[in-house]
């Protein structure tokens, strides 16, 4: 019995050891040698050796220099430890004391530095910033440090402070102790220390008041993010800086003088009074300044009463650093002045040509409708629909693109056996475009569809597949020896091998077992469907991929498709940030400092992952590039195929967006009654009110003539509907990161998205024609309205869905509505909108025109002025109005320019008629 009890035991031990045994060398070395391979594969083996040799080497720096620090305090110690006279007995312990201490002091010093180490080893990259992060190129306003002290001293600092108080006081008691030791328990009272034994004791007691004096003095820096005045302004305020900041130099500076005079205390008997009076003003100091009463009572009789005149300095210090900390001095600010007489021509070639890049379906219903009419096969989904431009027939288009990717969740549960999944079934089809406008009487146009993709446009591409993209993929095993399905010819499907450098080679079986074990999948061990071409594909969606190269990035959330040439890539876009900007608030957790410093180019065909520099000033990036040398490219080596397709991200604009709502304001004096703060615009989708997104739009509103790619953001006053301003960015090769803020006049109404919306409703014709449409078995669906600076008024657009309420919800856009001031037009396509508004236009001149014929006289002389010059290019920033453009002929009073259908007075019922010319 007790032998089969010890052979379980036995047998238990041994299988225990076996199971750690493998999950250690799983850790330890099957996850290190994978991701080796991994990074290699990227040509990145150099970083990815150097990213695990930096902690190791900050770890052990830390470690010897604390080392040496511990030993050649204990090394001086042996000096006069075990060196006095007397009996000799107690020469004899005298000895065995000091050799002793030689033998331990060594190891335990080693033991010692190790774990003192340890914080430094979990900081290793915030060490290394400090090593290699440059100025920052501005001063903060209240202390006057370098911005780079915040973002890369400050955080070391602090816990260097910790660490070496920390050995200061071990050390300390471990050195008093050897040597109270032998003075009290060997000696005796009858002989004093050495002096070199004194001398120690008393740099180490002076050291460890030194650093908690530098500890004091780094809490100053923790004012400049006090929070206590928001939502005011973020910051210090004055009774921060005129009453706390002062109590903090004078508990330093007395802690630093008790800690003298505590020295000489003990070693020359003198400074009892000294000591007791910095004592008591430390004592003092630190009460005050950690109490509320003295806080509220400055705050309530000397800064309440007079706060604007008290915190001015320091709400302008706020307000400075904020615009700094999210990249928003530099906005550049535009009034566009609107004008209620100026003319509205649907033949202006201007607005002819805006008209063709108007974005009229909304991204979140495109998706439902690729997947319906482009999705072809079972297996094959869009995880996103994108915005971009594209020349087309000599002409920039906005469009939007999507690629088809494959999708395992689509196939039955049967056929999700492991041969499909990791072995045929390995990649997405290519990419589908429409053009951003487009009309609701037609079916849709498409620059690029169908499988294998083709166009009657001229959007060609060498190589369509997919095999990394933004659906969470499987491993797959390419090319192999069983075939990957290809496009669909006929009935048949077509068989095709990978070619590409993605992926891992496997043509061993030592690469073989290891993956087995990596993945926990023994099929990739035993299958002899490989070959000597064998590569094992994973990491496939990009995000998983470029996090797992640079987790110290933060993702932009909407990483986009590039068609090119030469094949499929993505453009993600990534930013520096920081939570350390000095009296700037945080946008969101862990963030109050942020640059969209790198555009990363991600091959869908091979998964290579490039990494350019589009902030280069950023000190953070800079402080990466000298880190990785050779990982981050200037951005003049994008090729230019992509490189056209750079845009400024929605992320970064928002954030830059809400914090500009408030920080706009500059003068101190009207940041504090906050009269102009300003909001995203509500608009309308579906029937909810929501607010407003940024969106892109293709214009010439920066500069005269020439359409560029810019992304928009309509803000309205706080709390009210009317529209305030445009905030803008360009995503140009000159205009890249410019953001722009065109002003409206604050004396003047100008329609926001749901007052224009409120019109639509009150429309009659419009209104009628919805209730007809929205019977049992459809719907109505209002998309998001556009907003386009035109001819010193805005164009409002909103598209007009229609979506059957069965199982199977495919959106079809219907109806355009257009807008100018309080006339309102639907129609099937966009020009024909702009026919209507025209029309609708002139007829509302020529009634008022009849009513009060001396103000028809004053908007005929108005229009016999020069063009406005805000329908081209930026608007000037004076302030001025500029002159009308000329208006096209009236119409006869009795002919309509109002859009027809079921409800119109006529009783027309053909409905495809709305909005066309009267």
């Amino acid at each position: 019995m007790k032998k089969t009890h010890r052979r379980l035991l036995l047998f238990a031990a041994v299988f225990g050891a076996a199971v750690l045994s493998v999950m250690i060398l799983k850790i330890v070395f099957v996850d290190f040698v994978v991701d080796f391979w991994w990074f290699q594969s990227q040509g990145l083996a150099a970083y990815f050796l150097l990213r695990h040799l930096y902690r190791y080497l900050v770890f052990a720096a830390a470690a010897l220099l604390f080392f040496f620090f511990f030993a050649a305090n204990f090394s001086l110690a042996t000096r006069f430890v075990g060196v006095g006279g007397g009996a000799k007995e107690k020469k004899e312990l005298l000895r065995f004391l000091h050799e002793g201490l030689q033998r331990v002091y060594l190891p335990l010093s080693g033991l010692l530095a190790l774990l003192l180490a340890a914080p430094l080893f979990r900081h290793w990259e915030e060490t290394l910033l400090y090593l290699f992060g440059p100025a920052g190129g501005m001063q903060d306003p209240l202390m006057g440090k370098d911005i780079g002290f915040y973002l890369f001293s400050l955080p070391v600092y602090a816990i260097v402070q910790k660490e070496l108080l920390a050995a200061l006081v071990v050390l300390f008691f471990g050195v008093a102790f050897l040597y109270w030791y032998e003075h009290r328990v060997v000696l005796g009272k009858e002989k004093d220390l050495p002096k070199g034994a004194k001398i120690h004791t008393a740099v180490l007691l002076l050291l460890i008041f030194a650093m908690l004096s530098w500890g004091l003095f780094l809490q100053r820096y923790s004012l400049l993010y006090v929070e206590d005045y928001q939502p005011l302004f973020f910051g210090p305020g004055y009774v921060e800086m005129r009453v706390i900041l002062p109590l903090i130099w004078v508990s330093a500076l007395s802690l630093m003088g008790a800690g003298v005079s505590l020295v000489l205390l003990l070693h020359r008997g003198k400074g009892l009074f000294a000591m007791i009076a910095f004592v008591l003003l430390f004592i003092g100091s630190t009460v005050a300044r950690n109490s509320d009463m003295l806080a509220e009572a400055v705050w309530k009789y000397v800064v309440q009463p007079n706060q604007i005149l008290r915190d001015r300095p320091f709400i302008e210090a706020n307000i400075k650093a904020t615009l700094a900390a999210y990249g928003l001095d530099r906005v550049e600010i535009r009034d566009y002045p609107t004008d209620t007489a100026a003319g509205f021509s649907a033949d202006d070639p201007d607005l002819i040509r805006r008209l063709r890049n108007i974005p009229v379906w909304d991204r979140e219903m495109l998706g439902g409708v690729y997947e319906e009419l482009q999705g072809i096969r079972t297996y094959f989904s869009f995880p996103t629909i994108d915005v971009d431009r594209y020349a087309v027939d000599g002409e920039v288009r906005q469009v939007y693109l999507g690629a088809r990717e494959i999708d395992m969740r689509k196939l039955p549960d049967f056929a999700r056996n492991w041969i499909n999944v990791h072995l045929q079934y390995t990649h997405g089809q290519g990419a589908v475009m429409i053009p951003a406008a487009q009309a609701g009487d037609e079916f849709m146009t498409w620059f690029l569809k169908d499988i294998p993709p083709t166009s009657d446009f001229g959007i060609r591409s060498e190589n369509m597949a997919v095999y990394y993209g933004l659906a969470d993929k499987p491993y797959v095993i390419a090319p192999n020896d069983v075939g990957e399905i290809g496009s669909p010819s006929g009935d048949e499907e077509t068989i095709v091998h990978y070619e590409g450098t993605g992926g891992v080679p496997i043509h061993s079986l030592w690469r073989k077992a290891l993956f087995a074990l990596y993945f926990g999948e023994r099929n990739i061990f035993f299958t002899t469907k490989t070959n000597e071409k064998s590569r094992i594909l994973f990491r496939r969606n990009i995000r998983d991929r470029i996090h797992t190269i640079t987790p110290y990035l933060l993702l932009d959330e909407d990483p986009y498709l590039v068609v090119a040439p030469s094949g499929l890539y993505w453009i993600q876009d990534a930013y520096t940030t920081s939570d350390r900007f000095p009296l700037a608030p945080q946008v969101q957790p862990g963030v109050n400092y942020i640059r969209n410093a790198v555009k990363i180019v991600v091959d869908a065909y091979n998964g290579k992952s490039t990494y350019y520099v589009a902030e280069k000033d950023d000190p953070i990036i800079t402080a990466y590039r000298r880190m990785y040398p050779g990982l981050f490219r200037p951005m003049e080596e994008m090729p230019d195929v992509i490189r056209d397709h750079v845009r400024y991200p929605k992320d970064i604009f928002r954030a830059q967006v809400s914090m500009y709502a408030k920080y706009h304001q500059t003068d101190p004096e009207r940041f504090f009654r906050q009269e102009d703060i300003w909001e995203p615009s509500e608009v309308f989708q579906g029937r909810k009110l929501v607010s407003a997104k940024p969106y892109y739009l293709t214009l010439d509103l920066i500069e005269p003539e020439k359409q560029e790619f810019l992304l928009f953001m309509p803000m309205s006053p706080f709390g009210r509907d009317n529209l305030r301003a445009l905030v803008i960015a360009g995503s140009g090769r000159e205009s890249y990161g410019r953001v722009f803020a065109y002003r409206f006049s604050r004396d003047r109404q100008v329609y926001g998205p749901a007052q224009v919306h409120s019109l639509v409703n009150q429309d009659i014709v419009i209104s009628e024609q919805f209730t007809l449409w929205d019977q049992e078995g459809s719907e109505v669906i209002l998309g998001k309205m556009i907003i386009e600076p035109t001819d010193g008024n805005l164009l409002y657009i909103q598209p007009v869905y229609l979506q059957e309420e069965g199982p199977l919800k495919i959106p079809q856009l219907k109806r355009l509505i257009m807008s100018v001031g309080d006339a309102v037009v639907m129609a099937p396509s966009l020009e024909e909108a702009a026919v209507a508004l025209e029309a609708e236009l002139l007829r509302k001149k020529s009634r008022m025109r009849q009513r009060f014929p001396a103000a028809g006289t004053e908007t005929q002389k108005s229009e016999s002025g020069e063009k406005n010059p805000a329908s081209k290019g930026s608007p000037p920033s004076d302030g001025n109005t500029p002159p009308s453009p000329p208006r096209p002929e009236a119409r006869p009073e009795g002919v309509s320019s109002r859009p027809t259908g079921p409800g119109d007075a006529a009783g027309k019922e053909n409905d495809n008629k709305q909005g066309g010319k009267p």
